[in-house]
């Protein structure tokens, strides 16, 4: 695999990343990423500090967003790019998505302790410290204490839809979410299409949902993807006459097959998001 001087999908402590934003910076630089974007999930919390760090080391940073949001069939991520993170409806929006993420990190933990893991809440606060909880702190908490013995193990039995720790969330709806990043300036990318364990039909109506409320691209390479992932999600782009964006969505440094701009080039016949900020990186 390349190393891409672009990475568009980047997670730091503001959310469930293990690195603080200024350290994605640098771990950036050093990967030779010249076009990034800090995109943790519903918080705008690390923007500052990564603007700071990428002025220092030289790299065009964008301010960025991942926001969950409620689709007829479940549930889908929208990152948001080169937006306001000042505009008052986005501010407004991430309020919101917070009070979901802090009413469910109670849920999941108070659901664990009654499966006898009381052990968790603590261990999840020391993990989110930095932020609210995810359900990677919850993952993360159940490996360290001896209850999965990684974390796809501990989503798997633990957090999924179903299982002992699994608690609904009344995410905003895609419509208000890609209005939340057009209000504020930004482009709205259908992120990771690939991941959402959706058949082919259901992952088009996703897309078309995505479409019809005026998003903007799709990420065409994400990290960790099968071999057939970049065919098919360039394929979709095509389909729905989306532009494209590339992100490897890096959380943690110990996970070496999620690197930063680990990721493929976009392919020859769609349009990469970042020329509409005339950066030429492709």
């Amino acid at each position: 695999m390349r190393q891409s001087p672009v990475d568009l999908h980047l997670h730091s402590t503001a959310s469930d990343g293990r690195l603080a934003p200024a350290d994605v910076v640098a771990r950036a630089a050093q990967a030779g990423v010249k076009l990034m974007a800090l995109t943790d999930h519903d918080t705008l919390d690390g923007l500052d500090a990564a603007a700071g760090a990428a002025r220092v080391e030289g790299i065009d940073c964008r301010a960025g967003i991942e926001l969950s949001a409620r689709w007829a069939r479940g549930v889908v991520h929208i990152v948001g790019l080169d937006l306001d993170p000042s505009a008052a409806v986005l501010v407004a929006g991430v309020a919101r998505q917070q009070r979901e993420r802090r009413q469910r990190a109670d849920r999941i933990a108070e659901r664990l302790a009654r499966a006898g893991m009381a052990d968790i809440r603590d261990r999840v606060a020391t993990l989110a410290s930095a932020g609210v909880p995810g359900r990677a702190h919850f993952a993360r908490a159940l490996v360290e204490a001896g209850h999965a013995r990684d974390m796809p193990h501990a989503f798997d039995r633990y957090l999924q839809r179903g299982r002992p720790g699994y608690a609904p969330v009344d995410w905003a709806t895609i419509d208000e979410v890609v209005g939340w990043i057009h209000r504020a300036g930004g482009l709205a990318v259908f992120a990771h299409p690939l991941r959402y364990r959706l058949s082919r039909g259901a992952l088009r109506a996703a897309v078309q949902a995505f479409v019809t409320a005026g998003g903007d691209a799709i990420e065409v390479a994400s990290g960790g993807g099968g071999r057939d992932d970049l065919a098919a999600a360039s394929a979709l782009a095509k389909r729905f006459g989306l532009e494209a964006s590339i992100g490897s969505d890096f959380h943690d440094p110990d996970f070496p097959w999620i690197a930063i701009g680990r990721l493929p080039a976009v392919p020859p016949d769609l349009k990469p998001i970042w020329r509409r900020w005339g950066a030429g990186y492709d």
